[in-house]
């Protein structure tokens, strides 16, 4: 009986023991595995966060060159190439004077060929005085006049080529159609506008800054963007030189070819605006973007995470500049932080620390 009680209680505790083990192999499973890096102090130019929205630099209505009829117009949407018809107006009417044109063209031309045939006749019998020299002068000058009609006529014929060709409108650059401002059968005229061509492609952000920042500005410096969950460096490119005395404002220009982003969209631009000052950096891949607060998640020496909301300054390479409730020698994650909740428990891999201390 007392051996049975023993190999009862025994068991009893192997039992204990192994679900014990159980627990903690289930608690240390449930933590997160993460990557951290240190913020760190060094020297940034302390920047200003201004609204800015994206524009087309190829933005143009493209307006009719000739009055008529409006048979064709290309579709709001479409996508079109340089030189690629965008609208046809109705060119009968030309057609009926080119071909007019070209007639009276062709009359002047044999009057041309009479007169020389004529002069021709009058200079063989000037050669044995049979012929009087004011006749062969007059001649000369009716030649002369029947020569010049020849060419007006036919600049009026290229002219009115040169309008029929404008009745085909065509893109001057290739882009897509935003806007469209004519529909078949409408009588158009001159200058009339007909659609908007926008080259999605060669993109600009625009700010309205102020002019005290001017001085700090350089072109070709990347600046930080912002934009929903994205965040990205891109250059200036160009800025007036005469700000808008009303607002006390000029307009600066950040380069955004091949942005993937509409005409239009709204975003923030982080622009110098005083020398360079020590500041707060933590790895660019720390900040956790959402719609409306960015923050990132420290790492106490309990293994336990806690967000940290921060506004963003100049960016450095990998590293930007942050202001809140974070020091320098925090440990921030840098991987693995998009779904941890505040107060999470998390795992470190120690080899990457190890190759963060080497590096």
């Amino acid at each position: 009986m007392m051996k049975k009680t023993i190999l009862t209680m025994l068991s009893t505790a192997l039992f204990a023991g192994c679900m014990a083990g159980s627990i903690a192999v289930a608690a240390a499973g449930d933590a997160q595995l993460v990557s951290i890096e240190t913020a760190k102090m060094e020297q940034v130019q302390p920047r200003v966060w201004l609204p800015g929205n994206v524009v087309s630099r190829m933005n143009a209505p493209i307006s009719a060159e000739q009055t008529g009829q409006l048979l064709w117009i290309v579709d709001i949407g479409s996508e079109v190439q340089q030189g690629d018809v965008i609208a046809r107006i109705d060119n009968r009417n030309l057609k009926l004077l080119m071909a007019q044109q070209q007639a009276q063209s062709k009359q002047s031309q044999a009057n041309v060929e009479y007169l020389s045939k004529q002069k021709q006749r009058l200079l063989t019998l000037s050669e044995t005085n049979n012929t009087a020299v004011s006749e062969l002068e007059r001649t000369e000058k009716d030649l002369l006049v029947a020569e010049n009609e020849v060419i007006a006529k036919q600049m009026q014929v290229q002219q009115t080529q040169l309008a029929i060709e404008k009745t085909e409108i065509k893109a001057p650059f290739s882009g897509f159609i935003s806007e469209r401002f004519a529909h078949v059968g409408e009588l158009i005229s001159i200058g009339r506008p007909m659609v908007v061509l926008v080259d999605p492609n060669d993109l600009d952000i625009t700010v309205a800054a102020p002019i005290a920042i001017a001085p700090f500005l350089q072109s070709g410096a990347k600046v930080a963007v912002k934009w929903q969950d994205q965040l990205i460096e891109l250059p200036i490119r160009t800025w007036s030189r005469s700000g808008e005395q009303s607002s006390r404002t000029f307009s600066v220009r950040l380069a955004a070819t091949n942005l993937a982003l509409l005409s239009g969209t709204a975003v923030s631009v982080s622009l110098p605006k005083q020398n360079p000052a020590e500041a707060l950096l933590v790895p660019r891949d720390a900040l956790l973007l959402r719609q409306r607060d960015t923050f990132v998640l420290t790492v106490d020496e309990d293994l336990v995470v806690k967000k940290v909301n921060v506004s963003v300054g100049q960016g450095q390479g990998h590293w930007v500049s942050v202001s809140g409730a974070i020091n320098a020698g925090d440990s921030v994650v840098v991987r693995g932080g998009e779904r941890l909740q505040d107060g999470q428990s998390v795992r470190i891999d120690q080899q990457v620390i190890a190759l963060a201390k080497l590096n």
